[in-house]
């Protein structure tokens, strides 16, 4: 009888126990299937918030872009007048690289806004696999406080990681509402600079007087100054036709050896464009110059002249190209120059007027025949030794930085310039030539300053 009653409690206890294993497993097994659908359902709205912010973002874009292509309009509607086919064109490929601009600034937010809904999936990931194990937990109260710490702390995540989200679309529509402004802004300097070249380019093609005097700190030509540190100062006068024919002249004096009178030249030459972006000249030039004159150039009297200027929209190419003879020695030399300037419009006025800047680096190759380098010695009273079989070579000459400015006030322009000038492969005995050039070694600076008035 108590065998009996023993077995019946022990059969009564394990019931229980297996009744309790079960309800135990199947809270658990609830509150496991309550994680994973708080889980999906907060990835959901996640996925469904990029989803929306993306189209806010979209939607900002296109606005932009509306109100872009209206400011540009309007701009270009109130130039009109002063604008040519070339510059309306020119400003609409502006405004397209623009608009491509503002099109493409979404992207990088569109990846961040995805890179973050993958760090949110596993962060929730890692916290449902920490919680969905809840050691200890066996009544439904426990399992009930399990779960809604779950919900807190997911609820943190989900919310930190939409601000993060919202942070970035906003920082995109920011971005496009700086852009636009800046963006009209720019349309607007390069209307004012269409409008200068347009302006510049007609007076170009119109008849005119141009009177410009010239000053010079250190004189130099072609990277060479004869050894001798001398300012100059010249006048000149040039009238230009309306056919691109011109014609005009200068005198020059010099501060060494003896101040006073130099030089003085007439020329005559011809303008032309080749293209909107390429223009040249051609000229002619004869010289004279003082028996006291000491510049490099005053070996010839005569120059044939070519320059070639390509706007590369980025920079502007200058070639330049000379051809100096005569002076009864029987030999000349040729000399090509390029520069690469940045011309810089800068916003606004300036007493007035418009103040360009234009820094330019410039190379220098040329001939240096032997015959002219004695003579420059002859001119600077150096000792010379005479070649039985005068030589010339070719190579390059000069490397120079400047930094000219030009100040436009209606009919008259002031252009101060700074130059830096690094003379190359000067010569001397024991190399080439048998004479030694006096000119500098070593890099100098010079300052120069034009002023010039436009009689049309």
């Amino acid at each position: 009888m108590v065998n009996r009653s023993a077995l019946l409690l022990t059969i009564l206890a394990v019931t229980s126990f297996t009744a309790a294993a079960r309800q135990a497993d199947a809270r658990r097994q609830a509150f496991g299937e309550a994680l994973r659908a708080r889980t999906d359902t907060l990835v959901a709205a996640q996925h469904a918030y990029v989803d929306t912010l993306v189209k806010h973002g979209g939607n900002a874009t296109a606005g932009a872009l509306r109100t872009l292509q209206a400011t540009v309009d309007s701009l270009v509607r109130a130039a009109a007048d002063s604008l040519d086919g070339d510059a309306r064109t020119k400003l609409r490929f502006t405004e397209l690289g623009m608009r491509t601009t503002l099109g493409v600034m979404g992207y990088p937010v569109r990846g961040a806004l995805h890179e973050l809904l993958g760090t949110f999936e596993r962060e929730i990931s890692a916290l449902m696999g920490r919680s969905i194990v809840c050691g200890g937990c066996v009544s439904q109260g426990q399992f009930n406080r399990a779960r809604d710490d779950f919900a807190a702390q997911s609820d943190s995540l989900a919310q930190v990681n939409g601000d993060s989200m919202a942070t970035l679309v906003e920082a995109w529509e920011d971005a496009l509402d700086d852009s636009v402004v800046t963006f009209s802004d720019s349309i607007l300097f390069e209307i004012g600079e269409l409008k200068q070249d347009i302006a510049e380019n007609a007076r170009e093609h119109t008849s005119h007087i141009e009177i410009l005097g010239t000053y010079q700190s250190h004189s130099s030509y072609r990277g060479r100054d004869n050894g001798v540190s001398e300012s100059a100062f010249g006048p000149s006068m040039t009238y230009h036709h309306k056919s691109g024919i011109f014609a005009g002249g200068a005198v020059g004096w010099t501060s060494q050896p003896t101040p006073g009178p130099d030089d003085a030249d007439l020329s005559i030459g011809y303008e032309f464009d080749l293209s909107s972006r390429l223009d040249g000249s051609l000229s002619y030039t004869h010289y004279w110059y003082s028996d006291s004159s000491t510049k490099p150039q005053a070996v010839t009297n005569q120059s044939l002249g070519g320059m070639f200027t390509f706007d590369a929209e980025a920079v502007t190419l200058l070639a330049d190209l000379s051809y100096d003879f005569g002076g009864g020695s029987g030999a000349a030399e040729f000399t090509a120059s390029l520069d690469v300037s940045r011309d810089i419009l800068l916003p606004g006025k300036t007493l007035g007027g418009t103040l360009l800047v234009s820094p330019t680096v410039s190379a220098t190759w040329g001939d240096q025949d032997e015959r002219l380098l004695e003579r420059r010695l002859l001119r600077a009273k150096k000792k010379i030794v005479r070649s039985v079989k005068p030589s010339s070579i070719f190579g390059i000459m000069a490397y120079e930085f400047s930094f000219p400015a030009r100040l436009h006030v209606g009919a008259f322009s002031v252009e101060p310039e700074v130059d830096y000038v690094i003379p190359a492969d000067v010569l001397g005995t024991g190399k080439t030539l048998i004479n030694k050039d006096p000119s500098s070694t070593t890099p100098f600076a010079s300052a120069t300053l034009m002023v010039s008035l436009t009689v049309e």
